[in-house]
C-alpha cells in the first residue's frame, strides 16, 4: 500500500492535460446528480459514494495528497457506511402518509419544479455575489507553494500523539454499531 501512494504522489500531476481533470469531475457531478434524482436511497448513497471517490480523486490530482487520501478514507468509508447503516436499520414504511402534515399543502410537480428553480438561483446568486465583492477577491492571488507538512509527517504526528483517542473513538463507533444492529433486531423479532 505503501508503494502505491509513493507512485501515485510522485506521478508529474502538474503535467498532466487539463482535460484529465474533467473525467474525474464529470465523475462526481454525475454522481451528484444521481444523488440527487434518484428514488431508491441505496442508489442515491451510492452516487454519493461516487461522487466521494471522485472529489478524492480530484484532491490527489492537485499535489493536496493529504486531503485526498483523508477523502477517501473518512468520507468514502466512514460517512458513506454510516449512511448506509442508517437506511438499512431503518424500518420501511416507518412514516406514514397520514402523518405528513403537508399532505393537504400538494402543489403540482410544474410549480414545485419553479420554486426550487428560483431558490437555486437564489441561493447560486448569493454565493457568486459573496464570492466576487468579498475583499479577499481582490486582493492579490498568491500562488500555492508546496505544503509545508508532508501527508507522511501529518500522520505520524497523528499516530504518536493522538494514538490513544483513535483507538478509543473506534471501539466506541464499534460498539455503537454493534448495539443499533442488536436494537433493530430485536424489534424485528417482537
Amino acid at each position: 500500500m505503501h508503494d502505491l501512494i509513493q507512485r501515485l504522489t510522485s506521478l508529474p500531476w502538474d503535467q498532466a492535460p487539463q482535460w484529465l481533470f474533467l473525467i474525474p469531475a464529470l465523475f462526481m457531478l454525475l454522481g451528484a446528480a444521481g444523488a440527487v434524482m434518484l428514488r431508491n436511497l441505496i442508489h442515491c448513497a451510492l452516487c454519493l459514494t461516487l461522487s466521494f471517490i471522485a472529489l478524492g480523486v480530484l484532491f490527489i490530482a492537485l499535489g493536496a495528497e493529504f486531503v485526498g487520501f483523508v477523502q477517501l478514507l473518512v468520507y468514502v468509508g466512514a460517512v458513506t457506511m454510516l449512511i448506509l447503516f442508517a437506511i438499512l436499520l431503518t424500518p420501511a414504511g416507518e412514516v406514514a402518509a397520514s402523518n405528513n402534515p403537508f399532505r393537504s399543502f400538494q402543489l403540482s410537480r410544474a410549480l414545485s419544479a419553479v420554486g426550487g428553480a428560483m431558490i437555486a438561483l437564489l441561493v447560486l446568486g448569493t454565493l457568486l455575489a459573496s464570492i466576487f465583492f468579498s475583499p479577499h477577491a481582490r486582493a492579490a492571488v498568491t500562488p500555492v507553494t508546496a505544503a509545508t507538512a508532508p501527508a507522511a509527517a501529518i500522520g505520524e504526528n497523528l499516530l504518536n500523539h493522538t494514538l490513544l483517542p483513535l483507538q478509543g473513538t473506534a471501539v466506541l463507533l464499534t460498539a455503537a454499531l454493534i448495539g443499533a444492529a442488536l436494537l433493530a433486531k430485536e424489534e424485528k423479532q417482537s
